[in-house]
C-alpha cells in the first residue's frame, strides 16, 4: 500500500487530500459507478491505495483497488482503478469525452471509463489502461492461451501448452505491465513464458535492444544472463519472453547470507554488459546526471521545503565537483540498475528490464546499484558495517572485470547525485519523508 504521509502544503492537485482518504474515495465511486452502486445492490466497502506518483509541475496518478460487495454484504471481489487527476475542468472533461468514444474491455463491475467530477478525476477500471493497450490482451489468459496453441514458436514452445495459469508481476499505469504465464504442455512437462505490454513507441525498441544483447559475445560466452527474448506482437505491443526462474534482489538481499559474494558476482556481470557494442543513443552522461540532479533538487524543494537547504548544501557541491569528471567513458548503460532487475537464480545473477538502456557513462549504473545499498543501510534492512563492505567488494569485482575501471571519486559522485535525484525524489513522487534526512546525510559524506 502506498505511503501517504506528507502531501504537500501547496500541492497542485488540492483533490488528493480527500481521496487520499480511503473512506471518502470508497463513497465517491459508490456515486459513480453505475445504476447498481447507487441502488445498493452493489457498494464499495473499502479502498486500498497501492501507487500514488505525483511529480510538481507534471501529472499525478494514482491506482487502488476497490473491494465489492453485495446488498447482504458478502465479499464480491476487487477492482482495480487507475486514476489520472486534472488541474482544470476543461480539461478533464476533454479527456472522458474522448475516452467514452473508444472501445474498452467490460471490466468486472462498473463502467471500464469513469469520471468524479467533484475530483477532477478520469477512472480507468482495470485491465483498461488508455496508454497500454496490451495489458486487457494479458489479462485475459484464455485468448492467451489460443494464442499459443495457433503459433508455439512465437513464445519459444516446441509443442502447444494444455493449460494456462496467469499471474501479474508488476504494473504500472500507463507505462507498462507484465505477466508470468504458467504453463503444462501436451507432454505433461511445464513451461514458463513472460509478457511485457509496453507504450506503442516502445516495445519495438525494447524488443529489438534484446535481441542484440542476446546474441552478444558477453551473453554466449556465459559472463552475461537474461531472458531470452521470443517474439513481439506488433499489434497488441507485447514483448514475449523466456521467464527467469529465480528471485529479484528485492525481496531477498536482506536476508540473504553472504551479499558481498553476490555484489561481487554482480559487479562481475555489469562489466560483462557494458562490454556490449550495442547502437544506442549518448544519453546517460555526466552532463545528462547533473541535469537530472538539478531538476529534482527544484522538486524534492518545492514539495518538502523543510529539506530545502540541506538538499541544496549537498546538492550545489555535486554540481560543482562535476567538472572534475569531463566527458570520460562511454558504454552502454543499464540506465535502471536497480535491485528489482537484478535476479539470483540458479545459472547465476541474471539482469532483466533493458528498456531505457542507452549509452552513457558506466559509473551511472555503478552508482544506481550502491545508492540502493545505501537506501538499504539507511532503513536498516541491512548492517551499515555489511554495507559498506558490499560497496567496496561490488566495486573491487567490476573494476577487475571493466575494460575502464571507474575512480573512487567517480563512483562516489554518481552514487550520491542517484541517492538524490531517485531515492529522494522518489520520496518527493511518494510522500513519503520517513527516510529524507538520512539519505541527504549518507550523500553529503559521499561528496565530501
Amino acid at each position: 500500500m502506498a505511503k501517504l504521509a506528507n502531501i504537500p502544503a501547496d500541492c497542485e492537485f488540492p483533490q488528493l487530500r480527500e481521496m487520499a482518504e480511503t473512506a471518502t474515495l470508497a463513497q465517491k465511486l459508490n456515486q459513480y459507478l453505475g445504476p447498481a452502486f447507487a441502488a445498493g445492490d452493489l457498494h464499495v466497502a473499502n479502498c486500498a491505495i497501492e501507487q500514488l506518483n505525483y511529480r510538481p509541475g507534471a501529472a499525478c496518478v494514482i491506482l487502488f483497488t476497490a473491494s465489492i460487495r453485495d446488498r447482504q454484504q458478502r465479499e464480491l471481489g476487487q477492482q482495480r482503478f487507475y486514476g489520472k487527476l486534472f488541474r482544470r475542468a476543461a480539461r478533464a472533461e476533454k479527456i472522458f469525452a474522448r475516452q467514452q468514444q473508444k472501445s474498452w474491455t467490460p471490466p468486472a463491475w462498473g463502467p471500464a471509463v469513469v469520471y468524479l467530477p467533484d475530483w477532477l478525476t478520469v477512472l480507468w477500471a482495470y485491465p483498461n489502461d488508455p496508454k497500454v493497450p496490451g495489458v486487457a490482451k494479458m489479462a485475459d489468459a484464455e485468448k492467451v492461451l489460443a494464442d499459443m496453441r495457433a503459433a508455439p514458436e512465437k513464445f519459444g514452445l516446441r509443442q502447444a501448452p494444455v493449460t494456462i495459469r496467469a499471474v501479474q508481476s508488476k504494473y504500472v499505469p500507463g507505462m507498462r505491465c507484465g505477466y508470468f504465464f504458467h504453463l503444462t504442455l501436451a507432454d505433461g512437462a511445464a513451461a514458463g513464458i513472460f509478457g511485457k505490454a509496453y507504450r506503442p513507441a516502445e516495445g519495438r525498441k525494447a524488443f529489438t535492444l534484446m535481441q542484440q544483447i542476446w546474441t552478444s559475445a558477453a551473453r554466449r560466452q556465459g559472463r552475461l544472463i537474461l531472458p531470452e527474448p521470443y517474439s513481439y506482437d506488433t499489434g497488441r505491443h507485447v514483448l514475449w519472453q523466456e521467464m527467469i526462474a529465480g528471485e529479484p534482489l528485492a525481496k531477498i538481499a536482506e536476508r540473504m547470507p553472504d551479499f558481498s559474494q553476490v555484489a561481487q558476482e554482480i559487479g562481475e556481470r555489469l562489466a560483462a554488459f557494458h562490454s556490449i557494442p550495442l547502437q544506442l543513443p549518448v544519453e546517460r552522461t555526466v552532463a545528462a546526471q547533473v541535469e537530472e540532479l538539478r531538476q529534482a533538487m527544484k522538486k524534492i524543494s518545492k514539495t518538502f521545503p523543510e529539506y530545502a537547504a540541506r538538499c541544496a548544501q549537498t546538492g550545489e557541491k555535486l554540481l560543482a565537483a562535476a567538472a572534475q569528471f569531463g566527458s570520460g567513458p562511454v558504454t552502454p548503460v543499464h540506465a535502471s540498475f536497480k535491485f528489482s532487475h537484478i535476479f539470483a537464480t540458479a545459472k547465476g545473477i541474471a539482469f532483466i528490464d533493458f528498456d531505457g538502456a542507452s549509452l552513457g557513462d558506466p559509473g551511472y549504473d555503478v552508482g544506481r546499484f550502491i545508492a540502493h545499498l545505501y537506501k538499504m543501510k539507511a532503513d536498516w534492512k541491512i548492517a551499515p558495517e555489511a554495507a559498506e563492505q558490499t560497496i567496496a567488494d561490488f566495486c573491487a569485482s567490476y573494476n577487475r572485470a571493466a575494460a575502464v575501471p571507474l575512480s573512487p571519486a567517480r563512483i562516489n559522485w554518481f552514487a550520491a547525485s542517484h541517492l538524490i535525484a531517485s531515492q529522494v525524489y522518489k520520496s518527493v513522487k511518494r510522500m513519503d519523508t520517513s527516510l529524507v534526512s538520512r539519505l541527504l546525510k549518507i550523500a553529503d559524506q559521499l561528496g565530501a
